[in-house]
């Protein structure tokens, strides 16, 4: 072998060997997907989302699950101590079951426009629409990534006021005793709710 195809072959084992560790750097740099991701996107997506409205869906979720807390349990849904945070998946007015559970499996307590009894359901959009909190064990609850027009529906025992509070934790709002509702309320000025 000459001294010229010997040194080509060394260039070849080189830049193979680079080519390699550049596909495993790179691999290793986009962080896996936890299994329950996985899943939930799949179900989005058997639920007749396209990729990309799965993908923009987890990532609302994943922007709730660092403020709010909670646990994801669907592809659309938090569970929270208490509550449940129900998701509208792109370019819907209102969340909906994307698991593909039949009947009392999916229950959404804020669906059809109105809390069920005994829930306090805020709404990110006005007339009852996008998406919900279902509120319905008596705590303080965070809406600060919520801002602009919205809507809420009281329907907790009657008689019971849900107060919201600002960012400084000083008083906003009250509501007029249960059985009340506004489909036209403003989020803007409002950190949290206390709903009992």
């Amino acid at each position: 072998m000459t001294s010229r195809s010997k040194a080509v072959r060394a260039i070849g084992i080189a830049l193979a060997g680079l080519s390699v560790l550049c596909g495993a750097t790179t691999a290793a740099a986009r962080p896996a997907q936890p299994a329950s991701v996985q899943r939930f996107e799949a179900q989005a997506l058997a639920a007749g989302l396209s990729a990309g409205q799965a993908a923009s869906l987890q990532e609302k979720v994943d922007s709730y699950l660092a403020t709010v807390g909670g646990t994801q349990v669907a592809p659309n849904r938090i569970r929270l101590a208490g509550a449940t945070v129900y998701v509208a998946a792109p370019g819907e007015a209102h969340p909906r079951d994307l698991t593909g559970a039949a009947g009392a499996e999916y229950y959404d307590p804020c669906a059809g426009g109105g809390a069920d009894y005994r829930h306090m359901c805020a709404y990110r959009g006005t007339w009852y629409s996008g998406d919900e909190v279902d509120m319905y064990d008596c705590a303080r609850y965070y809406f600060s990534t919520w801002s602009g027009p919205g809507s809420w529906d009281n329907n907790q025992t009657t008689g019971t006021v849900a107060r919201m509070y600002g960012a400084t934790g000083a008083w906003v709002f009250s509501t007029r005793p249960a059985h009340s509702s506004d489909p036209n309320g403003n989020w803007s000025p409002v950190h949290s709710v206390v709903n009992c």
